[in-house]
């Protein structure tokens, strides 16, 4: 599994990274921290080797 950060300013921006990750994308969500100049999320990854459900 790989996590990631993703750092965004709109709804709109953030809908488009999960768009293009959805095939590799075992799961996200949206941080609480609402600290800093941006949104944050969070998302793993599936490797090449997993499976999917």
């Amino acid at each position: 599994m790989i996590k990631i950060k993703i750092s965004y300013n709109t709804d709109e921006e953030l809908a488009g990274v999960i768009r293009l990750l959805s095939p590799v994308m075992k799961s996200w969500r949206v941080s609480r921290n609402k600290e800093g100049r941006y949104k944050k999320a969070y998302a793993e990854l599936r490797r090449d080797t997993e499976k999917t459900e």
